[in-house]
């Protein structure tokens, strides 16, 4: 049986991946410091530690076959306001673990959370590939960046295996929307439709993203565990479909069957205009592809934060 931990394994992504791990038999372990996530999201059975990445020491790291890292501030224009912050979460805290796994377990496969956004704005018609050059707009950008060349240095200095997984934007249930939109706005902008207030849109609107369901995304961290192809490589997971805020905004106003009102605010720094990618290369090697559309992503969504608001 295959020992994986999971840091961030209480949050948003990390829980689902938590979740397909233990229903795949694996082991599963969770480290998280619940900034972000929850007790209540973590799959019975499943052994929690809590501390933050930085924090972590040998004992934390032994004997586990693979290391799952999503423990992050995700925040991209959280990273511009609290830059320090965001690289001792995300650069520094990326390097605490490399290096501790490298002392203490350097056979374990480290499966790092990178993000679509390290290629920053990819102008129409183009579409992003993982041959796409990095072009970041804010700290965050950055600090992933720097987490995929540890990777790669660990790997041609010492021999560690790792796999980089490149995100799209997420959404599902358990996104924090009590953050207020800081981390992954949906579920925020589904919780004002559901209570009748205004959608706030920062810039235009015009702004186009590429929305994958999170249990399609979990599945490609599960699949990069059990394809040996995947090691050393660097895999984008978008759904190649373009959608703009305002077309967003009003599916939620729609599906939420609200009365809330778009309103719009400046731009913030550090956004782009757009991204849409290709999920080619997962295809090809993990026989990764997203499955739920994003109309049928969001009824769920909703259907979540329904609940959630009857548990108040």
């Amino acid at each position: 049986m295959m020992r994986v931990l999971v840091t961030g394994g209480a949050g948003f992504i990390g829980s689902h991946i938590a979740d397909l791990l233990l229903k795949r038999g694996y082991e599963v372990f969770i480290v998280d410091n619940l900034s972000a996530g929850r007790r209540s999201n973590i799959p019975e059975g499943v052994s929690l530690t809590v501390k933050s990445v930085a924090e972590m020491s040998g004992e934390d790291i032994n004997g586990f076959d693979a290391v799952v890292h999503c423990a992050a501030q995700v925040s991209t224009f959280r990273s511009v306001d609290h830059p320090e912050e965001d690289f001792h979460s995300n650069a520094f805290g990326t390097f605490r673990l490399l290096e501790i796994i490298r002392r203490n377990n350097p056979t374990a496969l480290f499966v790092y959370t990178s993000s679509r956004s390290v290629h920053g704005n990819i102008p129409e018609p183009h579409v992003a590939t993982e041959e796409s050059a990095y072009d970041p707009s804010t700290f965050y950008n950055v600090h992933k960046i720097y987490g995929e060349m540890l990777c790669k240095i660990y790997s041609q200095l010492y021999g560690m295996k790792f796999v980089i997984l490149r995100p799209s934007n997420i959404y599902g249930p358990r996104q924090p929307y009590w953050m207020q939109g800081w981390y992954n706005f949906i579920s925020f902008w589904i919780k004002l439709g559901l209570e009748g207030k205004d959608i706030p849109i920062y810039g235009t609107g015009e702004q186009v993203r590429d929305y994958v369901y999170v249990t399609d995304t979990a599945q490609a961290y599960l699949l990069s565990l059990e394809k040996p192809d995947a090691v050393g490589e660097t895999f984008l997971l978008p759904s190649g479909r373009g959608v703009n805020l305002n077309e967003l905004a009003d599916m939620i106003i729609e599906l939420t069957g609200s009365r809330s009102k778009k309103v719009y605010f400046p731009p913030r720094k550090g956004d782009i205009m757009r991204f849409v990618g290709s999920y080619m290369k997962a295809k090809k090697i993990l026989d990764w592809a997203p499955r739920v559309c994003l109309e049928d992503g969001l009824n769920e969504e909703v259907a979540w934060m329904k609940n959630e608001q009857g548990k108040k």
